[in-house]
C-alpha cells in the first residue's frame, strides 16, 4: 500500500513538473512571439503635418520644375543645399540640419513633418568643400579647407513659415549673399610655376554669415581663401560675405608656386565690395609693362553687375 501511494505521489509530482515546464515553455514562446512582433511591426509615422520645401530660384536664376532634380541649372549653380528649421525666434533647431548634394535624387526638394505653428526656415546653397553647421543662424561659419575654396557663390533664404494642415508646398527663392573680387589679366599670363593664388581678405570681408540679415559677421581680423589655377587662366576671383555696414576692404593677393613658395604678391587697398556685385580689376600682374585697358566686358546676368577698375601699379 505504501509503495502504491508513493508511486502515485511520484506520478503527481512528475505531472506537475511537466505542466510547469510546458507552462514555462509556452510563456517563453509567447514572449518571444510578442518580441518578434514588436520588431516586425513598422514604426509609426512621425507625427505632424507633411511639409514640402522646394527651391524655386536663385537670385536672377529661375529654374524649371521648382528646382527639382530635373533642372540641370540648379546643380550647375551649386553643389550643396543646407536646410535648417528653428523655432519662430531662431533660438534653436527643432529638426536636425539636412545637407543635400547635387547628385542626390532629392536635390532641391525637402519633405518632412512639423507640428502646426511658426518656424524660422533657413536654406543655403553653395559649392564650398565643407558644409557649415547651421546651429546658430546669426553666425554661420564656413569652415576652412586646404583642398579648395572656402567661400563660393552662395545663396540664402531666411524666413518665418507657418505650418498648417493641408498646406501647399513652399516655394523658396534664394538671394545671393556674396560679393566677388575678380582679376582679369590683359596682356599677361600666369607663369607655369604658379599653381595657386591666396587672397588675404581684410576684416570688412567675412567667412561668417548672419542668416537673419544676409550680411557677414565682422571679425577682429580677416581670413584667407585659396584658388587653384593653371597656366592659361586669365580670370582669378574670390567671393566674400560683406560685413554689416562695410563698403570696401583691403585684399592682398599672393601667388604660390609648386614648391609652396611665394612667387609674388600685390596689395589692393579699399576694394569696393557690394553684395551681388563683382569688382573687377583689369590689367597685368606678372608682365613688366602694365597694360591698362577700359575695354567693355560681357557680364553674366546672374549678377546685378560689375564695377571695373584699372590694375594698380
Amino acid at each position: 500500500m505504501k509503495k502504491k501511494k508513493l508511486g502515485q505521489l511520484f506520478a503527481q509530482v512528475k505531472t506537475r513538473v511537466l505542466l510547469l515546464s510546458l507552462q514555462s515553455l509556452l510563456m517563453s514562446f509567447v514572449a518571444s512571439s510578442c518580441s518578434n512582433r514588436i520588431h516586425d511591426v513598422p514604426e509609426m509615422d512621425e507625427p505632424g503635418v507633411p511639409v514640402t520645401i522646394r527651391v524655386a530660384s536663385l537670385e536672377q536664376v529661375p529654374f524649371g520644375s521648382f528646382g527639382t532634380k530635373g533642372s540641370a541649372n540648379l546643380s550647375e549653380a551649386c553643389t550643396w543645399i543646407n536646410y535648417a528649421i528653428y523655432d519662430a525666434d531662431g533660438n534653436g533647431l527643432v529638426k536636425p540640419q539636412v545637407n543635400q548634394k547635387s547628385n542626390d535624387d532629392t536635390f532641391g526638394t525637402l519633405n518632412l513633418k512639423l507640428e502646426e505653428g511658426n518656424y524660422r526656415l533657413v536654406v543655403m546653397a553653395h559649392s564650398s568643400t565643407s558644409n557649415p553647421k547651421l546651429d546658430n543662424p546669426s553666425k554661420i561659419d564656413i569652415p576652412s579647407n586646404s583642398k579648395g575654396r572656402r567661400i563660393t557663390d552662395t545663396f540664402l533664404s531666411s524666413s518665418v513659415i507657418t505650418v498648417t494642415k493641408g498646406m501647399q508646398p513652399l516655394s523658396i527663392n534664394l538671394d545671393r549673399v556674396v560679393a566677388r573680387f575678380e582679376i582679369r589679366l590683359v596682356g599677361d599670363t600666369i607663369p607655369g610655376a604658379v599653381t595657386r593664388f591666396e587672397f588675404e581678405i581684410g576684416k570688412d570681408g567675412s567667412f561668417s554669415l548672419n542668416a537673419n540679415t544676409g550680411s557677414g559677421v565682422k571679425s577682429s581680423r580677416g581670413y584667407t581663401d585659396k584658388v587653384n589655377v593653371q597656366p592659361g587662366d586669365s580670370v582669378i576671383g574670390v567671393y566674400t560675405f560683406v560685413s554689416e555696414g562695410s563698403t570696401a576692404t583691403r585684399i592682398k593677393v599672393v601667388a604660390i608656386d609648386s614648391l609652396e613658395c611665394e612667387y609674388g604678391s600685390w596689395d589692393f587697398a579699399d576694394v569696393p565690395i557690394t553684395r551681388n556685385r563683382i569688382t573687377v580689376y583689369k590689367g597685368a600682374l606678372f608682365a613688366e609693362e602694365v597694360i591698362n585697358t577700359q575695354s567693355s566686358i560681357s557680364l553674366n546676368d546672374e549678377w546685378a553687375g560689375a564695377d571695373e577698375y584699372v590694375m594698380p601699379e
